[in-house]
């Protein structure tokens, strides 16, 4: 009855909690590789606080699971095809077809464990004591000998690393045009031997598997960098995931993740002339590879970027710049003196979101107006309009007058919800990300609904990327198909 009610007073929470009912997924970022295990048909891999699966046949990502809690090993139950997750003071009976928890409450820790039919065997750190948990019931007994021809499931070290010598130095390097950091090394963390297979997982290099009469090897690379994205875009079929590690992108269709280490952090980035521009501290730097060639000094740290068909907008703490197609100088444009945390170009216009002010450029006749005199560090637009998010963290919405029109082009309403910290915009509708969910707001029925096919948590940005849902929260990507918004 103790055993039974201490299983729910240990707090461990997953993502997705229902694998039928949620229809959101989590996007892991490259993390350590903690352990390894494997079924017929998927290995599992713990990579930080994700539980990976992975297609075996194949070699290829699948899909993974957040807790809420630190795992540090899992293991393979032949018997029932659950999976066992040891975390420091819970270990956790998964079921992987549902996403049924049944947590025991520990109070030692886990040297190694293994799986019969009946009993779980753990045996502990430091004491090297031994228990028994029963699998049915939950009940932990000390035992004093274990049953043989078990299969122990441990933290690999680096005598069990040494074993394999063809595996020396036992650390990698990133290919040359992928890192800037081209002496970056990403040792060995975990190995999971299943006979035909040597699954390899590392620290932050993703996961390996070598065929162990050949030796080939097979790389998964399965997801961004880090999971503190600042900034995504689009580009043809290439889909970019700015990060404070790097520039990650995704072709579609592809099987493994690519991506750029970079030796300092970028602040923004843009395609342009089909080169690719980052913002580091003070310089815009046009990239090839992994080379990059200055191409723009400014006076201080830059903030934003933006292109058209014609120019490129620099926004730094000290106003706003432009450089045009082919071009290398740099032209004062617009606002100056104060910080411009956002630029959005359009067909007729294009709009900065200043510390002060949102601006106004128009293409016809090269006129420049203040909107509003509301600080501003997001803008985003649709058919319906601008969107701009205010310093206050308010929403602020903007019609332009149309040329069929005799209204002043004063049209901006200041939107109810306060607490927004970021947006971006879909077809019909603003996305928002609160401090209890994703929102959006619909300007057809000038109201706010809440996404509760997400969790109703904190998030710090929110991406629209075709027709997935991308929600931050705390380094964790949550993507939901929009046709499961609502």
């Amino acid at each position: 009855m103790i055993s039974f009610l201490l299983c729910f007073l240990v707090h461990t929470t997953i993502y997705p909690q229902n694998a039928v009912w949620d229809h959101y997924t989590i996007i892991p970022p490259l993390g350590t590789v903690k352990s390894i295990a494997a079924s017929n048909l998927h290995v599992y891999a713990i990579s930080d606080n994700y539980l990976l699966f992975i297609n075996k046949q194949n070699f290829t990502f699948e899909k993974s699971v957040y807790f809420n809690c630190e795992p540090r090993l899992v293991g393979y139950d032949r018997y029932t095809n659950d999976l066992w997750i040891v975390c420091r003071d819970t270990i956790i009976r998964f079921t992987t077809t549902t996403y049924t928890l049944r947590k025991h409450p520990i109070t030692f820790r886990v040297y190694r464990f293994a799986i019969d039919a009946s009993n779980l065997y753990v045996e502990t750190t430091v004491t090297t004591e031994k228990y028994a948990i029963n699998k049915t019931t939950g009940a932990i007994s000390r035992v004093n000998t274990f049953p043989k021809d078990l299969y122990w499931y441990k933290r690999t070290t680096a005598t069990d690393i040494r074993k394999h010598p063809f595996l020396n130095p036992y650390y990698y390097y990133d290919d040359a045009n992928m890192s800037q950091l081209p002496f970056q090394q990403y040792p060995i963390t975990a190995l999971y031997d299943d006979g035909m297979y040597l699954y390899v997982g590392t620290d932050h290099y993703g996961i390996l598997r070598y065929h162990t009469i050949s030796w080939q090897s097979q790389r998964i690379v399965h997801g961004p960098l880090d999971g503190f994205i600042k900034r995504i875009r689009k580009d043809g079929e290439t889909i970019y995931f700015l990060s404070t590690s790097g520039l990650s992108y995704f072709i579609r269709d592809a099987k493994n993740w690519q991506y750029l280490r970079l030796d300092d952090m970028a602040t923004d980035f843009v395609v342009f002339n089909s080169d690719l521009f980052l913002a580091t501290r003070n310089q815009v730097m046009r990239t090839t590879g992994v080379l990059e060639f200055p191409f723009s000094d400014m006076r201080t740290d830059i903030l934003s970027l933006g292109t058209d068909d014609i120019s490129m907008y620099i926004g730094t703490r000290s106003g706003s710049f432009r450089i045009f197609k082919g071009s290398n100088d740099v032209l004062q444009f617009g606002p100056d003196r104060y910080a411009v945390y956002s630029i959005y170009p359009t067909e007729e216009a294009v709009y900065f979101g200043g510390e002060f002010a949102l601006y106004k450029f128009e293409k016809s006749n090269a006129e420049w107006s203040t909107v509003l005199n509301f600080g501003i560090k997001k803008i985003v637009g649709m058919h319906a309009g601008i969107y701009a998010l205010g310093t206050n963290n308010q929403i602020i919405q903007y019609r332009p007058a149309g040329s069929d029109t005799l209204d002043a082009d004063t049209s901006w309403t200041l939107l109810p919800y306060f607490n927004i910290y970021d947006v971006d915009a879909g077809d019909e509708v603003v996305y928002c990300a609160t401090y209890s969910g994703i929102y959006y707001y619909d300007p057809s029925t000038m109201q706010y609904r809440v996404i509760y096919n997400l969790p109703r948590i904190k998030y710090d940005y929110v991406f629209v990327v075709e027709d997935n849902i991308l929600a931050i929260t705390e380094g964790t990507i949550y993507a939901l198909p929009v046709e499961h918004r609502d």
